[in-house]
């Protein structure tokens, strides 16, 4: 098969995920949902008990019932935070049970994992409005109003839980299987605060699991101490403990490495992130932008495609049959259509505006090209300060570097700083590239 072959059939099977898995054998489904787990060796607790379960499943038609909890802390998420959605996707289609808990109660604390400091503390009607935002965002992967999903607000048991009955629950739960959190001892160490609330919010998710008894519970490599939890918890219960299955925490934009030369996390605080809200067109450039490496591990951990497959395409870009761009385009692609519902309207458009600056096609004049109103007298330094709210000294450098040039023919050439000094009357009908991204033409 050829290179493009090879990709069209890959991205036919990428941006089709309606696909119904209930054929497969429970084998089949084991091996699909292992190899998108996290690089943890305890990825999935335990591994043995997921196959036996899914056997079951296939003996007797019960599906198995499949939790994934959200927190509506904040009213934005980004596409790390979609990588337990998309899975949760797999096992819907596969035919097993979605139970969804709404943290309503929970969300008020906020989850304390890998935090070195406290969250501010959030109302009711914080959490309420953050809940629509976020449940209308989470839709974009799967739709959270599909009848056959289970659906639970958490107050709905933890404001009916007297007083009594919860200190018989943590007079099992050991103070120091809590406090010896890597996370809380890093904010005693440094002096922060810990409220009991944040000490307690894991057994607070492990009750949740109590009341629902679910198969397993998935969910990002940063909920695993919160999960092991859960299955102490349902243990106490004389349950069986669900089976923790936990993802990668998605790598940011910039391909930046901690002290540990680990990539560091998706996260809006770093500015590393994408949101799911993002234009099409916005997404598609900042996929295009990542380096290389982190490409692959986005095709990993944000497309259904096996890891057998993202090898060969990665074989087929070392030996120079694909080129590393065409491979970020088809990853470009598939996120787009990942978080704008498969319209392959939207995907084209937004690959066709990056060709239009960046792509084969290039055109000289983009059509988002913005036109600049000339004013009588206005010198094109003062008009550049004006559209593009840098500053003089930020101007004069982009030309020193050449980053402000000029249409002239079939080609952009360089600025020089006479130039900033001229009036706009004499650049009438001209378009001029700022960077990269940003066009402008004079018109009167």
């Amino acid at each position: 098969m050829s290179a493009n072959a090879f990709i069209d059939e890959l991205e036919n099977r990428a941006l089709n995920p309606g696909i119904d898995l209930k054929r497969l054998s429970a084998e089949q489904q084991f091996e699909r949902i292992m190899d998108k787990v996290s690089n943890s060796a305890e990825a999935v607790v335990s591994p043995k008990d997921l196959l036996d379960r899914l056997k079951n499943s296939k003996r007797t038609g019960r599906p198995l019932k499949i939790k994934f909890g959200i927190d509506p802390t904040g009213p934005d998420i980004h596409i790390g935070h979609a990588i337990p959605l998309i899975n949760l996707r797999l096992f819907q289609r596969m035919g097993h049970k979605v139970v969804l808990v709404i943290g309503d109660f929970t969300g008020m604390i906020g989850d304390p994992s890998g935090r070195l400091d406290g969250r501010p503390a959030l109302t009711e009607e914080e959490v309420k409005a953050n809940m629509a935002t976020y449940e209308q965002q989470a839709s974009r992967v799967i739709d959270l109003t599909d009848p056959s999903i289970e659906r639970h607000y958490n107050t709905e048991w933890m404001d009916n839980l007297t007083v009594g009955k919860w200190v018989n629950i943590l007079k099992q739960i050991p103070a120091n299987s809590l406090l010896q959190r890597e996370d809380f001892r890093k904010r005693i160490a440094a002096g922060q605060g810990l409220s009991m609330a944040e000490i307690e919010y894991a057994i607070y998710m492990g009750f949740d699991s109590v009341v629902l008894n679910p198969d397993a519970e998935l969910g990002g490599a940063d909920q695993y101490l919160n999960m092991h939890m859960c299955r102490q918890m349902m243990e106490n219960a004389g349950q069986k403990p669900e089976i923790i299955i936990s993802y990668n925490l998605l790598a940011g934009t910039s391909g930046e490495c901690d002290e540990q030369g680990r990539y560091v996390k998706m996260s809006k605080s770093k500015g590393n992130y994408i949101p799911v809200t993002a234009s099409p067109e916005g997404m598609y450039g900042k996929v295009m932008s990542v380096p290389d490496e982190i490409m692959w591990l986005w095709f990993r951990e944000l497309t259904e495609l096996s890891s057998y497959n993202i090898e060969q395409l990665r074989s087929y870009v070392q030996n120079g049959a694909v080129h590393p761009k065409e491979a970020k385009q088809f990853l470009a692609r598939v996120i787009v259509g990942t978080f704008n519902f498969f319209d392959s309207g939207k995907i084209e458009e937004a690959e066709r505006a990056f060709n239009s600056k960046f792509g084969k096609e290039a055109i000289l004049i983009p059509e988002d090209t913005e036109t600049v109103q000339i004013a009588p007298g206005v010198l094109l330094i003062d008009s550049l300060v004006q559209v593009t709210q840098k500053s003089k000294n930020e101007i004069r450098r982009m030309v020193q570097q050449e980053g402000i040039r000029i249409l002239k023919g079939e080609d952009y050439v360089p600025i020089d700083q006479n130039d900033l000094g001229r009036k706009l009357e004499s650049f009438e009908g001209n378009v001029i590239r700022m960077g990269k991204r940003n066009y402008y033409r004079f018109k009167k």
